[in-house]
């Protein structure tokens, strides 16, 4: 028996963006669907054998055969629970002899609500209180307390400071003293709900911060700078302790779109960072862990990772943002396969 059992994964990748609504329902667009979809058998990259993925949108078998992640599906000999089908559930617990924990890339109130509405147990998911906490701490202003805890514990690093701009017209005017500032949406992921001053100005810009202000409530200023390199510490949070479950570095677009995850062994991770800026140590790691456990663990259970950027000049910014979810290099520590990038 594994000591944390079996688990019911499920991708759902628009996890921060339900997390945005609230506890509203929120739908997401056709092409997110689509990718969730395509990618339903993503989970087959972590997932441990006999193992469960849970298919919460009407997936034929024909497309789920053709999946890049299909014949991983099969050699871990994993199962398909489909939510439309959760009376089965009864009968997959009926085999599994072992604790099971449901397992989705992030948890909000839709999901919540789908599951719940499935039949699936309470016991085997987050409560709505959980829920309202993980979205309260996913909110980018967690990343402003992170970042002046590390400030107090790593001196010798300047890290920028983020605000919070709850007008058009405070936007605006950092954006005037700050050229080339980042703006950022509290909660969105993978480089999306993010703007750069330089690429949109003037009316775009204005149009862009009322919308977020709507939507959200308010939005974020950083200063912009030229990186030469991004990479995250994976974490995860239990019983108010952050365990490091190691490094990830991944490729981003110009405009700071996820591209992928670089498969290599943690030593090479390591000195690649190294490389990019003299400012990278164990202490980072070090501060991180007493900031985690201070500010996020002990509300908290469940994985985390803190993005991080390198300058061109060669300092290091040790948070940039803060998942409260499963990322990508969560997945890329936890396979020992590559995996296509979509």
């Amino acid at each position: 028996m594994r000591p944390d059992g079996t688990c019911i994964h499920i991708f759902n990748p628009d996890t921060d963006y339900a997390l945005a609504a609230g506890n509203k329902i929120y739908s997401p667009p056709a092409k997110i669907v689509a990718m969730r979809k395509s990618m339903a058998l993503f989970p087959s990259v972590f997932a441990r054998p006999a193992d469960v993925i849970m298919l919460i949108d009407d997936i034929p078998e024909k497309s789920l055969a053709s999946s890049p992640y299909f014949n991983l599906f099969l050699s871990k000999n994993l199962k398909i629970l489909r939510l439309h089908e959760f009376h089965k559930f009864d009968r997959i617990l009926s085999e599994i002899h072992e604790p099971i924990s449901v397992r989705p890339w992030g948890w909000n109130h839709t999901l919540l609500r789908l599951l719940s509405g499935a039949g699936i147990p309470d016991k085997f998911l987050k409560s709505r209180e959980e829920i309202d906490m993980i979205r309260q701490l996913s909110h980018r202003r967690t990343s402003i307390c992170v970042r002046k805890a590390l400030a107090r514990s790593l001196p010798h690093i300047h890290i920028d400071r983020t605000v919070e701009l709850l007008t058009v017209e405070e936007g605006m005017a950092y954006a005037a003293e700050n050229p080339g500032a980042y703006f950022k949406a509290p909660w969105s992921s993978a480089g999306r709900g993010v703007v750069n001053s330089i690429e949109l100005t003037g009316k775009g810009l204005k149009e862009w911060m009322a919308g977020c202000i709507k939507r959200q409530g308010s939005f974020m200023g950083e200063i912009g700078r030229q990186r030469s390199g991004d990479f995250a510490s994976e974490w995860t949070c239990r019983g108010g302790h952050a365990d490091f479950l190691g490094l990830s570095v991944f490729k981003t677009s110009g405009r700071g779109r996820y591209l992928g995850n670089i498969n290599a062994p943690q030593s090479t991770l390591d000195k690649m960072i190294a490389d990019m800026t003299p400012l990278w140590s164990q202490a980072v790691i070090e501060a991180q862990k007493n900031a985690i456990e201070s500010i996020i663990a002990p509300y908290y259970d469940g994985p985390l990772g803190i993005d991080m950027f390198a300058t061109t000049d060669g300092n290091l910014n040790p948070c940039v943002e803060i998942n409260l979810r499963h990322t990508m290099g969560h997945a890329t520590l936890w396979s020992d396969t590559n995996f296509p990038q979509q």
